[in-house]
């Protein structure tokens, strides 16, 4: 398939966006992906984009977009003003209603197509900021001011475990609950560190307000202080009188997720607010109180980020007055086999089982392997074990996925005792799949450049696995654009199974 650049979006029809090739790139995409015709009915949405929105189980291709949605606040959806003005719409914020009656905060992006210089549909790419993942379903917010119920969210019953260091965390999260006190929570990614939030919040005096999260990664640095403090029509380009996160979490919670992705001139910002207890919209002059706690969560130490230069200091004690450090999957083992059969008992595919168990082996190797996913990878494993187990009761080696099979056998041979190797000669000891010239011999030719990309091949194939091979999420682990991360990919020969 030949390189896409959505820039040129305007100058291809919807023949071009529709091939097969085409389709399986929209699918393969972490933000959603939909095409009307010029007249604005549906002809594709992908996969991530139905079960947002709750159309997994009608059929939307064939349905005029106005069947789809509705227009909230405005007079038409941007979809349609973009046939009509047959231009692109960039990073434009905004709500939108499905006919389900759910309500959605989106940036999106719509281009519209051309064919023979006739207008003949629009694509839009949208990201998603006011839904968040609750109870492994997407929570639709039924109300733009986010009005309050938090019956949905996680409590700190949610959270399954017995391990000593766990139980620390949750009683110093159970008692900065009991105060308004900003809380910041860090660990590796998948431990689980919005379950802690949304507990804090469940069990604060606030619970009955507003639990705001906001992903400052997943926003594009131009649109995050406007979402954040909110805009007065004027203040940019279709900018309108909308009120920001902060006036809309007033006195419930602000999740900031992901904060050592904010930019530092925001942090400046953000921490006048914070001290001042009051916000001003992006082109406005005048100053609004709110009552807000700030709950945020970082993806690494937030010392270590300090250091990096990411995160202000002064932000950093104003937000951490209380500090939580989810501990890694890696150290509570003793956890796995109750976090196991919970996720068992959850899953919609037990129903056709009176009782699931694990054999010995399955559950020596979960207690052998460091799950570098946490809690997240798991959950993944287990599901994939339901998948394959079919009408057995035993879950055994043969239903366990593949990568994690391969990635269980890689572990033991790296582990394997380093005295043995004295007598063994180093092409028969050696375990790394890549060369290191630890025990380079004089002749030897061995191309740095095919080392590199061995080890790069290596660090790829590991992160794919935590994902579940989601591009996307891999891309923001290694902090490169997804695109870029695609090519190094194909350019590595890196197959589906990794």
């Amino acid at each position: 398939m030949k390189d896409f650049d959505i820039g040129t979006l305007r100058n291809v029809s919807r023949k071009i966006v529709l091939t097969p090739e085409m389709q399986a790139l929209w699918e393969s995409m972490a933000v959603g992906v939909a095409v009307v015709n010029a007249q604005g009915v549906c002809e594709y949405m992908n996969s991530i984009q139905r079960r947002t929105d709750g159309f997994t189980h009608i059929n939307v291709v064939g349905q005029h977009i106005t069947n789809l949605y509705l227009p909230h606040e405005r007079d038409l959806i941007p979809t349609m003003e973009c046939l009509q003005k047959k231009a692109p719409l960039l990073k434009r914020a905004y709500w939108y209603k499905t006919t389900n009656n759910y309500l959605a905060s989106t940036v999106t992006d719509f281009f519209p197509l051309f064919d023979n210089g006739e207008i003949d549909g629009c694509i839009a790419f949208i990201i998603w900021l006011g839904p968040t993942l609750i109870n492994g379903k997407r929570d639709r917010c039924k109300a733009p001011a986010f009005s309050g119920h938090t019956s949905g969210l996680y409590t700190f019953d949610s959270i399954v475990g017995r391990n000593a260091q766990l139980l620390d965390v949750i009683h110093a999260a159970k008692a900065a609950a009991k105060t308004s006190a900003s809380v910041m929570i860090w660990g590796e990614s998948g431990v689980g560190k919005e379950v802690f939030a949304q507990g804090i919040h469940s069990e604060s005096e606030r619970s009955g307000k507003p639990f705001i999260p906001v992903n400052c990664a997943a926003i594009p640095e131009n649109l995050l202080e406007g979402i954040l403090f909110g805009t007065v029509k004027g203040a940019y380009t279709d900018a309108t009188d909308k009120a920001g996160l902060f006036e809309k979490a007033d006195g419930g919670t602000l999740l900031l997720d992901e904060l050592n992705s904010m930019p530092l001139t925001l942090q400046t910002k953000l921490l006048r607010v914070l001290q001042e207890k009051r916000v001003c919209r992006l082109g406005s002059y005048s100053e609004i109180p709110v009552d807000v706690r700030i709950v945020s969560v970082l993806n690494e130490p937030p010392l270590a980020a300090v250091e990096r230069g990411i995160l202000r200091l002064d932000l950093f004690y104003r937000l951490a007055v209380v500090g939580l450090e989810i501990p890694p999957l890696r150290e509570r083992k003793d956890d796995i086999p109750i976090l196991a059969h919970s996720f068992v008992e959850v899953s919609d595919l037990r129903a056709d089982h009176k009782s699931i168990r694990f054999s010995d082996d399955v559950f020596q190797q979960f207690l052998e392997y460091s799950w570098p996913g946490n809690i997240r990878e798991l959950a993944h494993v287990i599901e994939c074990c339901l998948v394959m187990l079919g009408s057995a009761d035993v879950i055994t080696d043969s239903c366990l996925p593949p990568h994690f099979r391969k990635a269980h056998m890689h572990a033991e041979h790296a582990a394997a005792p380093a005295a043995s190797t004295a007598s063994v000669p180093v092409e028969a000891s050696a375990v790394r799949s890549y060369f290191d010239y630890a025990e380079v011999q004089r002749g030897e030719v061995v191309p740095l450049k095919q080392c590199l990309n061995d080890y790069e091949r290596h660090c790829i194939q590991n992160v794919l696995r935590v994902t579940g091979g989601n591009v996307a999420k891999a891309a923001r682990i290694f902090r490169m654009t997804a695109a870029g991360l695609r090519y190094r990919i194909k350019t590595l020969d890196i197959s589906d199974g990794y």
